[in-house]
Formats: C-alpha cells, sequence, structure tokens
C-alpha cells in the first residue's frame, strides 16, 4: 500500500526538520560564545567590555569560518581563549549535527513503519461506534415520531455483516493489542459521533428502518459511515489529525488501506487485514538512502544548483524548494532504475504542493535544464527501467 510519493514526502518532512534543527543548533552555539564573552557579574576586578566584545566578534567569525570549511579554525594570532570558544562552539555543534541526522533517519523510518496504526484505530472505531449502536438500539423498545432523536430499532450498524467480520476477525484484535489501542479514554467522543452525527444522518435512520439487508447495502453503510462520519467530520476528524501528527499525508493511505478491508469482507477469502507494504526492506532502503545520500553529498548539489541559478541568490530560493531540488538530483544520481521524467515529474507535484505557488514552475525548469547538462556530462547514467524516457 505504501507508494513512492509517500515516501518521497517523508524524507522531504525530515530534511526540512534537520535543516530547522541545524539553524536552531547554528543560533545555539554563537549563543553560547555570545555568554563565554559575557560581563563576569561576580567578579570584583575591572573588566574591558570592548575587549570582550571584540573577543566575542572574533570567536563567532572563526566559528562561521570553521563551518564554511568543515575544520576547527589554527588561527596563531588570536587569544588562546578566542581559539578555544570558537572552536568548542564548532565541536559541540558538529557533534549535535551528528546525533541529529541519526536520530532523523530512525524518527523517519519509525514514522512510516507505524503509520498503520491509524488504519488499525479507524477500524477498531468503526467496532466501538457499532457497539454504542448497539446497546441504543437494545434500551428502545419502539419507535416513536414524537421524538426526532429515537431511531428505528429493526436494524442496526451492530447488525451489519462487515462490522460483524470485522468483529470475528482475529487478526484485528491481535494488532489491537500489540499496538496498545483502547478507546477507553474516549468513550465521550465515541458517543458523540453515534448521537450527534450518526443518529442524524440520513442514509443510517433508513437503513435502521428495515430488518434485513443486502451485503451490498452493508457495505455501502459501513463505506459511508468511514468516508463521511469518522474521516470528515469532527470529533473524529479532529481526533485522528492529534494522534497522527502526519495525518495530511498520511490519511488518504489510511483511508484506502481501510475501504479495502471493508470490501474484502465480500470476497470468497472473507475479510483480510492489509499489510503497509509488500517489500518494507525495498522501502526503507529507498528512503534511507535517499535521506543519507542527500546530506553526503549536500555540498556537491548545492554547487551544482549554484551553476544552474546564474541569474538568482542562491541564497534567496525558498528552502523548501531548495530541499526539493537536492532531494531529485539526489535520486537522479543515485537510482538508476528510476526513469528520469519519473523523478523530475515526482518532485514538481510536490513542489506545487508543498512549497509556494511558483515552485512547481520552477523546480520543473531547473531539473529539466541540470538533467540535460548531467546527462551529457556523463554523470547521470541509466539502467534497467530507468532507461524507458531516455530513447
Amino acid at each position: 500500500m505504501l507508494n513512492r510519493r509517500l515516501l518521497r514526502i517523508k524524507v522531504m518532512q525530515a530534511f526540512y526538520a534537520l535543516r530547522q534543527s541545524e539553524l536552531s543548533n547554528r543560533q545555539l552555539a554563537v549563543d553560547t560564545i555570545t555568554d563565554t564573552f559575557q560581563r563576569d557579574l561576580n567578579s570584583m576586578e575591572e573588566q574591558n567590555l570592548q575587549q570582550l566584545e571584540g573577543y566575542r566578534r572574533l570567536a563567532t567569525i572563526l566559528f562561521e569560518e570553521g563551518l564554511q570549511a568543515g575544520k576547527p579554525s589554527d588561527e596563531e594570532d588570536v587569544p588562546h581563549r578566542v581559539l578555544v570558544a570558537a572552536n568548542q562552539a564548532l565541536a559541540d555543534y558538529r557533534n549535535t549535527l551528528t546525533r541529529d541526522r541519526l536520530r532523523g533517519l530512525q524518527l523517519l523510518l519509525d514514522d512510516v513503519r507505524t503509520l498503520d496504526n491509524s488504519y488499525i484505530r479507524l477500524l477498531t472505531l468503526l467496532l466501538e461506534v457499532a457497539h454504542v449502536a448497539q446497546i441504543d438500539r437494545e434500551r428502545i423498545r419502539k419507535y416513536e415520531d414524537v421524538d426526532a432523536r429515537k431511531i428505528a430499532k429493526e436494524s442496526g450498524l451492530d447488525r451489519n455483516r462487515i462490522i460483524q467480520a470485522l468483529r470475528e476477525n482475529k487478526a484485528l484484535e491481535v494488532e489491537k493489542i500489540r499496538r496498545k489501542i483502547d478507546w477507553g479514554d474516549d468513550l465521550q467522543m465515541i458517543r458523540s459521533i453515534y448521537n450527534d452525527i450518526l443518529k442524524e444522518d440520513d442514509l443510517y435512520r433508513t437503513y435502521c428502518e428495515t430488518a434485513q439487508h443486502t451485503a451490498d447495502e452493508d457495505q455501502q453503510l459501513v463505506q459511508h459511515i468511514l468516508r463521511n462520519v469518522l474521516l470528515k467530520q469532527d470529533p473524529a476528524k479532529t481526533y485522528f489529525e492529534e494522534s497522527d501528527l502526519s495525518w495530511a499525508e498520511n490519511s488518504e493511505l489510511v483511508r484506502s488501506m481501510a475501504i479495502k478491508t471493508l470490501k474484502s469482507a465480500q470476497s470468497p477469502q472473507g475479510l483480510q487485514l492489509l499489510a503497509l507494504t509488500d517489500d518494507w526492506e525495498e522501502d526503507r532502503l529507498f528512503m534511507e538512502t535517499l535521506y543519507k545520500k542527500a546530506l553526503e553529498n549536500d555540498t556537491e548539489y548545492e554547487a551544482l544548483l549554484g551553476e544552474q541559478l546564474t541569474n538568482w541568490d542562491v541564497e534567496r530560493v525558498a528552502q523548501l524548494d531548495k530541499i526539493i531540488l537536492k532531494l531529485a538530483l539526489t535520486e537522479l544520481l543515485n537510482f538508476p532504475n528510476i526513469p528520469v521524467k519519473v523523478t523530475i515529474n515526482e518532485y514538481i507535484e510536490l513542489a506545487k504542493v508543498y512549497s509556494t505557488p511558483k515552485s512547481g514552475q520552477f523546480v520543473n525548469g531547473i531539473l529539466d535544464s541540470l538533467s540535460e547538462k548531467l546527462k551529457t556530462s556523463g554523470q547521470l547514467r541509466k539502467s534497467g527501467r530507468g532507461l524507458l524516457d531516455n530513447k
């Protein structure tokens, strides 16, 4: 069920988060230098504030130069304490950067690996709403027209054969336990979904007036509740947004997996849970390679973009556009089996959705030109399926 576009989005987000972290850590290093050369309020000796300020500025400059050069300063004609402060700040920054890069990769992989938690939550929420419906139906003895909130007791969500298939599925129960999904603290939300939304839903009210239903009618109702009640309306919609920080990207996959699961109840094999991916190792390798290679070759890709953007100030290009371009370059140069046009089109779409209104056109122009330049220089080599669009 995982697709490469979602994996690219996840890597892009991880890369963006890392860049934000780098900016914060860089400022923290500068702040540390500033603290080093602050006036000592506990000292009774006279202090040269002008000299301290000069030391601070010099140490900051040496730190910035060390970042650019990729090594600590070895200046001999600067005060020892200035050199120590600058190089210590640089060492701390680089150590933190290494940890953040490793942590970012692990968080990326964990985020994708556990993406199907929301899929299991969504299916089990259906069961919880059905349970509330059962309690309500058992409470009502007869239909009363005078109370619009009362609902016919001939049938209900709990008697739906798709719901029954979910309830009887042992694999779903195992996954619920394994993932520690417990709706005990959310009973008020579940009651609200049923009482305030589902009982007022015309399709559901009509369904409840008839005791017998076809399999297709049962399927239609459950899909309707999932699509239009749980995924589109509060409080369920807000619940999933708050429990999954990447819900905006994940929701389409979760919805698709859940719908296919519900449809499988009418198959000869019966209801089957879906695996998140057919080949996790392949998906993991794709993300890990894209993430690592983009970082390893960041300086090289920055230079390639600088050559391409001759009429642009590279520093003024939107940060997300630069990340998208660098990831696209990484894919072009490190994944020989992915066609050039596929890579370019995928990152154009990412730019359209996640960056500025004109980013799609901008990324398109840069990548078209860069890909031709890399082909001519022999740096871009494709093989197998990657040759499909190069004929």
